[in-house]
């Protein structure tokens, strides 16, 4: 729209060495052509139909968390080392001189898991040889299985030297791995075990060892995510100031907007085996005069307890707690007509408030997820009462009047308006630095659909309505230096018949469709 409104007003420029010639001229061109419905204003999954009325349900999201939350793997290193204490002498070919079995603790604060299962992660495995000798090395990992198989590799290293030992390595993949966390006694937790096991080469010729060898096996655990946990997953605590921004409502300037029967849902869920602790601090918007309100109500403030889901893997079930406001036991309706653009909602959720009071039996599994979630349902029935909309848009106008230029002009806009609320259009002109120089009223209003009668083809009403806004001398003759142009809307919802503001039903298709066009008396210099 902007370039073809520049192309209208920046005509071509002529020139030529005799005495010059003009002569005005009407031109006339077409701005804009839109129809504006209900998708354009708010997004499709939002709204529902019920007998040819419009409900509203705005949900967002507060919290989400799973396992990448909740427990996170950290990346570790386990060494197993063998150096014998004394010197074996004269080993035999083939001979096992080392089966031994190691416990490594991984370090997850309060968190204790008795197993968990791999979803993806990598483990690169090292083993050291400084034995004049090939060795053979069986590395497994106790507790570590794949569908009731144990991990183990085999490795045939050959000969080095205690000042440089052969190293092999392999970078092995730990996906849909079960990795029991109990240790040798199948009593502790957060313990991962290791064991090692050396033969010498069965094709060789009999060595001796000296504690002078370091025979060693390296097991580096990176990236592991995991999608079921057992254990106790400690206290940890939640908590957040979410803010989230309404831009709609950040065009607003003045007004009020009546919304009845009106519900606000603040709902945790719980998707994991462990009791919560809830608790909702606050929650309060800021409009764009600087105006806050906050939300009043018994529920802000206490906290609550959730139960554990319930079931397990394709079984389970969440618990959930709602927070339910209305006008009955909070100052919802005063909350939601401050017509607040800056929200913020503070909460916190906790793990085992009361510690481990499930003896370790704490689970998560693939679909286990916290979620604080905000909710409001309501019938698309609005009432206006001056509610103004401010919008501001660049230009850029160039106007030379001793060449080809606009001597006045004038816009306006035809409109079919299919919702039940009146318009009055405004524009402002201004410098780069917001300095208003112009102020355009239009010659009317943009009448509400409740003026129409029902069209018996597609069952709704349509008013039409046609604005002008005028372009005068001094305004043409400031073209040079606007650079930005507000576009105000101040919205009413009348009774036809008192001219009071009430609510209305929005119609379930209701549209807005206008033509915005450009006529202009351009005196042409040749």
């Amino acid at each position: 729209m902007r370039k073809l409104l520049l192309f209208c007003l920046i005509i071509g420029v002529y020139s030529c060495k005799k005495e010059g010639t003009s002569w005005n001229v009407d031109l006339e061109a077409p701005l804009v052509h839109d129809t504006l419905s209900l998708k354009n204003w708010v997004n499709d999954s939002s709204l529902t139909e019920t007998n040819g009325e419009i409900q509203v349900n705005l949900t967002r999201t507060l919290l989400d968390i799973g396992f990448s939350e909740l427990i996170k793997i950290p990346d570790t290193s386990v060494v197993q080392l063998f150096s014998p204490i004394i010197t074996l002498s004269n080993i035999p070919p083939g001979t096992t001189f080392v089966n031994a079995v190691e416990e490594h603790t991984f370090d997850l604060d309060d968190i204790q898991l008795k197993s968990i299962r791999v979803k993806d992660g990598r483990v690169k495995v090292k083993v050291f040889n400084p034995l004049g000798t090939k060795v053979l090395f069986k590395v497994q990992m106790p507790g570590v299985t794949q569908n009731g198989v144990m991990f183990e590799q085999n490795y045939s290293v050959d000969a080095g030297s205690v000042a440089s030992p052969t190293v092999k390595e392999e970078l092995l993949d730990l996906t849909n791995y079960q990795i029991d966390l109990r240790g040798l006694s199948g009593l502790e937790y957060n313990i991962l075990q290791t064991k090692l096991t050396l033969t010498t080469d069965p094709n060789g010729a009999p060595v001796s060892i000296s504690s002078a060898y370091d025979f060693k096996f390296e097991a580096s655990l990176t990236d592991i995510k995991v999608d079921y946990a057992k254990g106790y997953f400690g206290s940890k605590v939640f908590s957040d100031v979410a803010d989230f921004n309404i831009d709609f409502m950040g065009k607003i300037t003045e007004g009020t907007l009546d919304l009845p029967q009106t519900a606000l849902q603040i709902t945790v869920e719980n998707g994991i085996k462990v009791p919560i602790r809830g608790q909702l601090h606050y929650l309060k918007n800021t409009n764009e005069l600087g105006n806050t309100v906050s939300l009043t109500s018994p529920e802000i403030g206490p906290s609550f307890y959730i139960s554990p889901a319930v079931g397990s893997w394709s079984s389970l079930q969440s618990n959930a707690q709602q927070l339910s406001f209305n006008s009955s036991n909070s100052n919802l309706e005063s909350f939601l007509e401050n017509l607040g653009a800056s929200n913020q909602a503070s909460y916190e959720v906790q793990l085992n408030p009361w510690g481990n009071i499930s003896a370790g039996n704490d689970e998560a599994f693939p679909n286990s997820r916290i979620k604080v979630k905000a909710s409001a349902q309501l019938p698309l029935k609005l009432g206006f009462n001056g509610l103004t909309l401010r919008d501001t848009f660049d230009i850029n106008f160039k106007q030379n009047d001793n060449k080809t230029h606009v001597e006045s002009g004038l816009i306006y806009l035809d409109v079919s308006n299919a919702f039940p609320f009146s318009c009055d259009p405004v524009l402002y002109l201004m410098t780069e630095d917001g300095q208003i120089l112009h102020t355009l009223i239009g010659s009317s209003q943009i009448s509400s659909c409740e003026m129409a009668a029902i069209d018996p083809l597609d069952g709704l009403k349509k008013q039409p309505s046609h604005i002008e806004f005028l372009l005068e001398k001094d305004v043409l003759a400031d073209l040079g230096v606007m650079k930005k142009i507000i576009v105000e809307a101040r919205f009413d919802s009348p009774n036809t018949s008192t001219g009071l503001s009430e609510p209305k039903q929005v119609q379930a298709k209701a549209f807005l469709s206008f033509k915005l066009r450009m006529k202009l008396n351009t005196k042409v210099v040749l």
